[in-house]
């Protein structure tokens, strides 16, 4: 199996059970979240700069392909979707989350890529310890 199909299928399988229920807020703060989760596991091997270079090549790379990708920014703590919200108001939610999934794949991909694969299973275990909250635990960052 291939790298790509490696990480596609494991956000996939991440995905199941959701996918296509989320109003677009729900669906950002969720990737939002793995986002982080992923950006905190990998900060502790790769560092700030590298990892930001990183991530930046994976935004740009997703905005030549979704270009509302391109209200987001790289920080120092990571990527941030809370600017997304006005780029994609009136998006479609199917592309909302097709580009979001991009990301995420994109990201354990160049990652997996970068480092002879030797973060994947670490990071696709982070990436599956992030779940929908429920309603009344909203709010905050899990």
């Amino acid at each position: 199996m291939s790298e790509r199909n490696i990480h596609s299928e494991t956000v996939r399988a991440w995905r199941e059970g959701w996918a296509g229920t989320l109003s677009p807020q729900e669906l950002i703060d969720l990737y939002d979240r793995a986002l982080d989760a992923l950006w905190r596991r990998t900060h502790l091997s790769l560092g700030e700069i590298t990892l930001m270079a990183i991530v930046d090549r994976v935004l740009h790379h997703g905005t030549e392909k979704f270009p509302h990708l391109a209200a987001l920014k790289v920080e120092t703590s990571g990527v941030h979707l809370g600017p997304l919200g006005p780029a994609v108001a009136g998006l479609e939610l199917a592309l909302l989350d097709e580009s979001l999934a991009f990301l995420v794949v994109e990201l354990l991909r160049v990652l997996g890529a970068l480092t002879g694969e030797i973060l994947t299973p670490g990071l696709h275990a982070e990436l599956h310890k992030v779940r929908v909250q429920p309603a009344e635990e909203k709010g905050g960052k899990a």
